[in-house]
């Protein structure tokens, strides 16, 4: 019965594994990485320049809350604080109507 359980649960995560990595778009995440290294080196990046990267990478505005949700854990992994990355979130979502 232990065994059965264990089985069970080690089953579900390797499926939600398998499926994280199913749902991740290379060139989104380039997008995100590229966004989240603008966002480092500039905090007071403009919406528009945001908005370049997500056009250069060819992501729709339909996408562009998808990816721009992944940008805060990138800018977490980079080293910035919490609040930190809350506020430049702002110039994230700023960014998402000047998207084609």
């Amino acid at each position: 019965m232990k065994f059965l359980i264990i089985g069970i649960f080690a089953a579900i995560v390797a499926f939600l594994i398998w499926r994280s990595k199913q749902n991740t778009d290379p060139k989104e995440q380039a997008c995100v990485i590229e966004i989240g290294n603008l966002l480092k080196a500039h905090p007071d990046a403009q919406p528009q320049a945001i908005a370049d990267v997500f056009k250069k990478h060819g992501i729709d505005q339909s996408r562009c809350k998808h990816v721009g949700a992944m940008v805060m854990p990138q800018l977490r992994k980079q080293g910035l604080k919490p609040e930190d990355a809350r506020i430049l979130m702002g110039q994230v979502r700023a960014a998402y109507p000047l998207v084609p």
